[in-house]
């Protein structure tokens, strides 16, 4: 969890609800638990006075994340800055919400080390439909909306790398 200065994201000041809300819940239920009282209202806030599906979607989310292999940087409570890791989550959790399966799918591989579960879009997008019943989403930056040039699958074998 230490942080290098060059290795500082975006100040959590500068971040709209959502972003903050999903940063901050994911940080205390990483440091403390997901179990929190503090977790548990702020939940409240944002889904209402019956957060409990808020709160399972979100827990759901977090263990389909606990199945990759990769190590995450998670920030702990009160740190300004995102983490790297803490970025992509929350680019993941705009593609789910944009409904992007093939750029959720491929960043998920990155941030997990593995290929993604299929438990782990269904998380995100539920939690993100959730949100966006209660007037709560994260924002889309013009990339999102690009498309991404055609790939064309390889046919035959692969080209031949070789040091020169």
């Amino acid at each position: 969890m230490a942080q290098v200065a060059s290795d500082r994201g975006r100040d959590l000041r500068q971040l709209r609800y959502a972003e903050h809300f999903l940063t901050w819940a994911l940080r205390t239920s990483v440091a403390c638990s997901p179990q929190c009282r503090l977790l548990q209202r702020e939940f409240a806030h944002a889904f209402g006075p019956e957060p409990s599906e808020g709160l399972k979607a979100f827990h759901s989310w977090l263990l389909a994340l606990a199945k990759g292999r990769r190590r995450l940087e998670i920030g702990r409570p009160g740190l300004i800055a995102l983490t790297r890791d803490e970025e992509m989550l929350l680019s993941l959790l705009t593609h789910a919400q944009t409904q992007e399966v093939d750029r959720f799918t491929a960043q998920a591989r990155f941030v997990l080390g593995a290929e993604p579960s299929v438990d782990l879009y269904a998380a995100a997008r539920h939690l993100m439909e959730l949100m966006a019943q209660r007037g709560h989403g994260l924002p889309v930056s013009a990339a999102v909306g690009r498309d991404l040039p055609t790939v064309l699958p390889c046919v035959g074998q692969p080209p031949q790398l070789r040091a020169i």
